[in-house]
């Protein structure tokens, strides 16, 4: 298993953020974790990295039992992305030394290293389709494109799951239509990490995730693989509302509200 849990919850100053989760996620799966905002997505996140601690129930992440097994060693087997990141970086430094520090698990280079090191992380944007960005300083770089440096700099250190948290946002359509198609080459590289997809647009689960989580005020509304999850009559008691899917073509879909 990638993850497993069961009957997980998460209560802070009184309140229950998540309630009674249970969730497994089988190698050879790609999940999408659809909720809206306020759902609990980042908490859940947080929990599964270990920045927060469940308040009951059980979990496991990479085969590491949470209360047993070694959370340091966790830690370093998730790469995690999110527009959060994007302003923690020194803007003089070039692409290839922003995806660098990826290897270090800092957001500066601290240790001394040479044209092979270099060499590592210009291979891993040719990798994903971004040698283009190889040479440019970061303050040059659109959001877009700092986005898809993030997610190089993440795959630097071969993180066994990687979390992807509203990559897109704030990115205009072909901005984010640019980005959707590169994490559609990653899921499919030979060397691809698990995969988490965290968002709040239907339509930006591309055709390479095969499973689909529904978080809705903190509870599991419905999960299962995406062609059980995606459909009408489960999206309206998503949604609150009666909706109607429209094909964009290449399996992903719209979720126009019928008002």
């Amino acid at each position: 298993m990638i993850l497993s849990m069961r009957n997980l919850s998460y209560r802070r100053q009184g309140k229950t953020i998540l309630d009674n989760l249970s969730w497994e996620y089988a190698k050879g799966e790609q999940w999408a974790v659809l909720g809206l905002n306020g759902a609990g997505k980042s908490t859940l996140l947080r929990i599964l990295t270990a920045e927060f601690w469940k308040s009951s129930g059980e979990l496991s992440v990479l085969d590491i039992e949470f209360g047993k097994g070694d959370i340091p060693s966790l830690r370093t087997k998730i790469g995690i992305v999110g527009s959060f990141l994007a302003e923690r970086f020194p803007t003089d430094l070039y692409a290839e030394q922003i995806v660098l520090t990826g290897k270090y698990k800092s957001s500066i280079l601290y240790r001394e290293y040479g044209e092979k090191e270099l060499q590592e992380a210009k291979d891993m944007l040719d990798r994903i389709d971004a040698a283009h960005l190889i040479g440019r300083t970061y303050a040059s770089l659109s959001q877009g494109e700092r986005q898809l440096l993030l997610i190089a700099r993440s795959l630097m250190e071969k993180p066994q799951l990687l979390i992807l948290d509203e990559a897109t946002v704030g990115l205009d359509l072909l901005a984010r239509e640019r980005l959707l198609k590169h994490i559609e080459q990653i899921c499919q590289l030979p060397e691809a990490p698990a995969i988490i997809y965290v968002t709040h647009h239907a339509e930006e689960i591309t055709q390479s995730f095969t499973h689909v989580l529904l978080l809705k005020e903190g509870r599991i509304l419905a999960k299962g693989s995406k062609e059980d999850i995606l459909i009408p009559d489960i999206l309206s008691q998503f949604y609150d509302q009666q909706v109607e899917l429209i094909p964009l073509g290449e399996d992903r879909l719209f979720i126009k509200p019928l008002i």
